[in-house]
């Protein structure tokens, strides 16, 4: 099995093949046929990671999507994530940050204030 499929199959999101790459490649992990072995480190990386992309970067909802030619058809059902299910993704995915000292754990420690902008009239 190889990285992009390991990634692939230990995921309940739907994301197209490019996102899990760029995952593994912003872990400076290759997905090519030739990578096929993984620390526990890297695949707990990975999987906070994964879940960082579905919860931080990804709608909360998706659309029933459905596809059709001639008489085949596929359809990607609709997803959605339950406050539950997020804030338990949550806890893990900083528990995995904090386990490894990785930056991201820090990106939900720190607090940045509204920073309310004047408004100028221009003429």
């Amino acid at each position: 099995m190889t990285i992009l499929e390991w990634l692939k199959a230990s995921s309940r999101y739907t994301f197209e093949d490019t996102i899990f790459q760029k995952i593994a490649l912003d872990r400076e992990i290759g997905v090519d046929e030739n990578a096929t072995t993984l620390t526990v480190e890297q695949k707990e990386l990975l999987t906070a990671d994964i879940i960082f992309t579905a919860i931080m970067l990804s709608p909360s909802s998706t659309a029933l999507q459905l596809k059709s030619h001639g008489g085949f058809q596929v359809q990607v059902g609709s997803e959605s994530f339950s406050n539950e299910k997020r804030i338990s993704d949550m806890n893990f995915m900083k528990s995995v940050y904090k386990k490894y000292n990785d930056p991201k754990f820090d990106l939900f420690n720190t607090t940045q204030p509204i920073q309310i902008l004047p408004i100028e009239d221009i003429l």
